[in-house]
């Protein structure tokens, strides 16, 4: 399964100290240049993202039609608009993406998008949490909104 990822789902994750989840739902992520750079800027906040930029389990790779993530990000951010264009380009099976305007434009393009909500859904599915409610306590706690 080829997943592209967004920035929101890893950095929430990862704030919690629960990155680890992620390659049980989803063996191999990959994550477009941008999302890395924005992932970065968590080092100003004082965390350390070695965990992140070690992962074997996630790769780099920039999306080569430049065209479209330009078009792209007129409406949407830089992470965005190079995550749906990589999912895109290389034909992924599902893209990891919250915002609701970069959903709404994947979905468009007929790109698989599941959000955070999804990917705890498919860890207590799969049996890799026995609750969902400390889980999403804990990312609100975080600062990831998450309605009532």
């Amino acid at each position: 399964m080829i997943v592209v990822s967004d920035t929101t789902i890893l950095s929430s994750l990862f704030k919690i100290d629960r990155l680890d989840l992620l390659p049980s739902a989803f063996p191999k992520i990959v994550i477009p240049a941008s999302v890395f750079e924005e992932l970065k800027e968590l080092e100003s906040f004082g965390y350390d993202i070695s965990v992140i930029a070690n992962a074997a389990w996630i790769s780099v790779q920039a999306a080569s039609d430049r065209n479209m993530v330009l078009a792209l990000s007129q409406s949407l951010d830089m992470g965005e608009s190079e995550a749906i264009a990589l999912a895109k380009e290389i034909g992924a099976d599902l893209l990891l993406i919250d915002e609701k305007r970069g959903r709404l434009k994947a979905k468009e393009m007929g790109i698989p998008v599941i959000g955070l909500i999804g990917v705890v859904s498919r860890l207590k599915k799969a049996g890799k949490i026995s609750l969902v409610a400390p889980l999403l306590e804990e990312l609100r706690s975080a600062g990831f909104w998450i309605s009532d």
